[in-house]
């Protein structure tokens, strides 16, 4: 099963919009690796009130529940501390509907007292 075909059965169908938008965990550069132990912010835009949750997949794995939100006006975000190293998708869900999925790659973290590297 596809992570798109996977998402979409988490849906509900005829689901309102909701997330407006990408997962943005916080790294501006595409070729950035995100370290395990590290955190990092996630937010999402949404156009829609209620509560947003966050989830992590790695294709052929369930998902792993990340945190959840109530939006601050048109955003909503969770802190994301990746914990196994690999290539995984976020996504965000609210009311139903689903973000499309962010590709984000793990690495070994380094670092303490805030200041974190992934190699």
């Amino acid at each position: 099963m596809s992570l798109v075909a996977g998402v979409a059965m988490l849906v509900a169908p005829g689901a309102h919009a909701a997330p407006a938008g990408r997962v943005d965990a916080g790294v501006p550069l595409s070729s950035a690796v995100y370290g395990t132990g590290c955190t990092y912010p996630v937010t999402i835009p949404v156009n829609s009130s209620g509560w947003v949750s966050f989830w992590e997949v790695k294709p052929g794995l369930p998902a792993r529940f990340i945190g959840r939100d109530l939006p601050s006006g048109a955003l909503a975000s969770v802190t994301w501390v990746p914990r196994r190293i690999g290539d995984k998708y976020l996504y965000a869900v609210q009311n139903g509907k689903a973000s499309p999925p962010t590709l984000v790659k793990v690495r070994q973290g380094y670092g303490s007292n805030g200041t974190c590297f992934a190699f």
